[in-house]
């Protein structure tokens, strides 16, 4: 976040810094835009992907999902999709982006709850262990060691098995077992 200038963004925009002032009054006002943008495209992606593929269960949505990230990474760059999670050194930037986060996943919690037969509270602690682990994996991918593919794979079997070891079975957990 310190290392962005306005005269790069100008730059690489094609504009003065003058009109980058204009729409954003500061540093912290431009990377919010940034996270918002950044969260609406992976929104939408998801939503296309949704309407192509109509995923019928939660290991589909997921992969749907984990695509629609990639693909806005692979669009917009990682920096963004790591400020989502920032608990860096400007606390309001860290709690934006954290709520954009929240936004994106909350959809999620409903599902999962409803899905799997456990509490809100339940899913919404699941929604953020899936969204851990989705990360590292994609992590692996955008910093080289795995492939797009394989991180797809990875993250979408990751998250299969996080559900199943919540779901309910007869009255019983089945991480009981």
């Amino acid at each position: 976040i310190d290392r962005v200038q306005f005269a790069e963004v100008a730059a690489a925009a094609g504009v003065t810094r003058q009109l980058v002032y204009r729409f954003f009054p500061s540093r912290q006002a431009l990377i919010m835009a940034v996270l918002e943008d950044y969260a609406d495209d992976i929104t939408r992606r998801f939503g296309h992907g949704a309407a192509r593929s109509i995923p019928g269960n939660l290991d589909e949505v997921t992969r749907v999902f984990v695509e629609a990230v990639c693909e806005t990474i692979e669009a917009k760059g990682a920096g963004p999709w790591e400020l989502l999670d920032s608990k860096g050194p400007d606390p309001e930037v860290a709690r934006r982006g954290q709520e954009i986060q929240e936004r994106i996943v909350a959809p999620w919690r409903a599902r999962i709850a409803e899905t799997l037969g456990v509490s809100r509270r339940e899913a919404a602690i699941l929604a953020r262990m899936i969204v851990a682990a989705g990360r590292a994996v994609l992590e692996l991918w955008y910093n080289g060691p795995l492939s797009r593919e394989e991180s797809v794979r990875a993250a979408t079997r990751g998250v299969s098995a996080l559900l199943q070891a919540f779901s309910v079975k007869k009255g019983t957990r089945s991480r009981s077992r």
